[in-house]
């Protein structure tokens, strides 16, 4: 099997001409969010829902007015005027719908992680190359300001080199128990320490050469899923220390923290994106999240709107992709190494 690391000339894929017409399918929070933000977007035009739960799909389009909805992502790829699809599917479902997409001709953009095996992150990316097709995965934080901008400022060389990170993603039980009706099916490291092990790639732009990890499970035996992970990756030039659970108490005052903290040779940086500058406190105190999609007047705007909206761009030929499939596909051999340093207690080297 390919291991999926050469890149698609930019001048190979075919691009859309006009507003591109946009299929979501996967109606849970993410695909809804989705949703909401792809109205905004100039670009678009929303032509489709997909759901395995069709009565959802269609409610969810009856609201939205897209003018179809679908029960499989089979039947709205076949459609002849979709010309981009959003996969948003549960953690361990991407493969179908992605592969569905790409053998009707649709480029695509996925949800992070690209999938939870190897295997099948690097037959997404090995279909999309053989056909020419744009396949992004949506690493949402590589659009949400204050990590963007952490990047700017290593572009422009304000803070030397990066040396050693640090990086806190955690989420209440709220999500593993209520949120989540497929938790047990996906693990806290792919889906919360995907986006912390995305971070720092973008940053370091060097090769994971070493994972150690360790976790613990306890609080969650029952689902069969670890509580938390901390795993130390190890690039060419300094490390980053990643750490994620989802045990924290549902009374926190936000459903996840989020902190990260990067050393450099001429310089630091310290982004605390659990707080953003807003608390409410009313019948409870909590810090509400609006830097991810929020309405003003009326219109969606955030960093996943951002996200959606790039993703068009690079249809239309105007953009390239800011997070390929390869770093979805190198994504997941993180985090397989991750799970699999924490289950045989020693580092593996990739």
């Amino acid at each position: 099997m390919p291991r999926g690391r050469a890149l698609i000339p930019r001048s190979a894929c075919r691009t859309v001409v006009g507003k591109v017409r946009v299929g979501v399918v996967g109606l849970g929070n993410q695909g809804l969010a989705h949703v909401e933000a792809l109205r905004s977007v100039e670009e678009a035009e929303l032509a489709a829902v997909a759901d395995v739960d069709l009565a959802r799909a269609r409610r969810v389009a009856e609201e939205y007015g897209v003018p179809a909805a679908y029960g499989s992502a089979w039947e709205l790829c076949e459609r002849g005027d979709v010309d981009a699809v959003v996969v948003a599917t549960p953690d361990h479902l991407h493969l179908e719908p992605v592969m569905a997409a790409l053998e009707c001709g649709k480029h695509v953009l996925v949800e992070k992680p690209m999938a939870t095996r190897l295997d099948e992150a690097e037959r997404m990316a090995a279909e999309a190359r053989r056909r020419e097709l744009i396949l992004a995965v949506n690493f949402e934080n590589r659009f949400n300001p204050p990590f963007v901008h952490v990047k700017e400022l290593l572009r422009r060389g304000e803070l030397g080199s990066p040396l050693y990170m640090y990086a806190r993603l955690s989420d209440t039980l709220y999500v593993p128990r209520k949120m989540l009706s497929w938790a047990s099916k996906t693990n806290v490291a792919f889906f919360l320490m995907s986006h912390t092990a995305d971070l720092a790639r973008w940053y370091f732009e060097q090769p994971v050469r070493e994972v150690y990890a360790v976790s613990l499970t306890k609080v969650l035996s029952d689902l069969g899923t670890p509580d938390a992970y901390a795993a130390i990756l190890k690039f060419e030039e300094g490390f980053a220390l990643l750490e994620s659970g989802w045990i924290l108490p549902v009374s926190s005052p936000s459903i996840f923290d989020f902190k990260l903290e990067l050393v450099c040779t001429e310089g630091a940086v310290h982004v605390d994106a659990e707080r953003e500058t807003i608390a409410v406190a009313a019948r409870s105190y909590g810090y509400p999240h609006l830097a991810k999609l929020h309405r003003v007047h009326s219109l969606s705007a955030g960093f996943l709107r951002e996200a959606d909206r790039h993703f068009l761009r690079c249809v239309m030929g105007l953009a390239e992709p800011v997070a390929r499939a390869e770093d979805g596909v190198e994504n997941v051999r993180i985090i397989e190494a991750v799970i699999r340093s924490s289950n045989e207690g020693r580092p593996i080297k990739l």
